[in-house]
């Protein structure tokens, strides 16, 4: 709710009072996408290190990706469902 002035926050709380709990939800996602992207460089990191030979990499960071695409897939889905949520929220206000 970058675009909302500081001072509009309360007034839209009081008149959408689910938004504070889609805002916190949103944090949430965000945070655990967060470190699921930190793992994944953790271990794309790690890989890139050890000693194995490139074939070997190539094809576990191929498998590292897909299981990462995997993780972060339904935070994705989440965070766009509750962005769409929010924003419905902020233009009824507005209606």
């Amino acid at each position: 709710m970058a675009h909302l002035k500081h001072n509009n926050d309360q007034e839209l709380y009081r008149q959408n009072p689910d938004l504070p709990g889609i805002d916190a939800m949103m944090r949430e996602v965000l945070h655990r996408l967060g470190n699921i992207d930190f793992e994944y460089k953790v271990e794309v990191d790690k890989l890139e290190r050890s000693a194995a030979d490139q074939e070997f990499k190539n094809r576990m960071e191929r498998r590292i990706r897909a299981a990462h695409h995997e993780r972060r897939g339904p935070y994705v889905e989440l965070l766009a469902t509750l962005r769409q949520r929010q924003h419905r929220l902020c233009h009824r206000r507005e209606s």
